[in-house]
């Protein structure tokens, strides 16, 4: 079966399925066009002697659940970030120095992206994850002098990558 036939037979049918889990035609958009390009993808696991719509119907629903899955751990991450920064600052503190916290703390995390990852990684681990040495070590698969290593390494080329002032203080805590 041609795929612009599985397409033109299909789409309405999955296209209402969209509608159903989404419940807004934008999202339910979306979910038709990335279930479409994961049929693309998948399709020589497809078992022709099989039913085409449950397979296409399994791919969408799965589709839908990891779009949520993201969705669920952005949020958290957000909520996340936003309770650090409230327990950062005393009650006076005012909303122009937590918007400038957030403004640095965004350009040290795109920095530490720019890393090459035998740096970005130990960084992230131990302090994003607040992980220790040795438990960044064993993940990484290499000995815990080495992750302190790249971790300062990390560090110095960081400060020299971002080239602020005032943002030594964050980088050295």
């Amino acid at each position: 079966m041609e795929i612009e036939q599985m397409i033109y037979e299909h789409k309405d049918q999955l296209y209402r399925l969209c509608l159903y889990l989404e419940k807004d035609k934008e999202r339910a958009d979306d979910l038709f066009q990335d279930t479409w390009v994961k049929v693309l993808e998948k399709l020589h696991t497809y078992d022709a002697s099989r039913a085409f719509y449950p397979w296409l119907t399994q791919i969408a629903v799965n589709t839908y659940r990891d779009k949520l899955r993201r969705f669920k751990l952005e949020l958290k991450r957000r909520c996340y970030e936003e309770s650090q920064l409230e327990q950062l600052g005393d009650k006076e503190e005012s909303i122009e120095n937590t918007f400038i916290y957030k403004e640095e703390l965004g350009m040290i995390l795109e920095g530490i992206k720019a890393l090459p990852d035998k740096y970005k990684l130990p960084l992230l681990l131990v302090f994003n994850e607040k992980l220790s040495y040795k438990e960044a070590g064993e993940i990484l698969g290499i000995p815990e002098r080495l992750v302190k290593s790249r971790i300062y390494d990390g560090r110095q080329k960081l400060k020299k990558l971002l080239g602020k002032e005032e943002l030594q203080w964050m980088i050295n805590n």
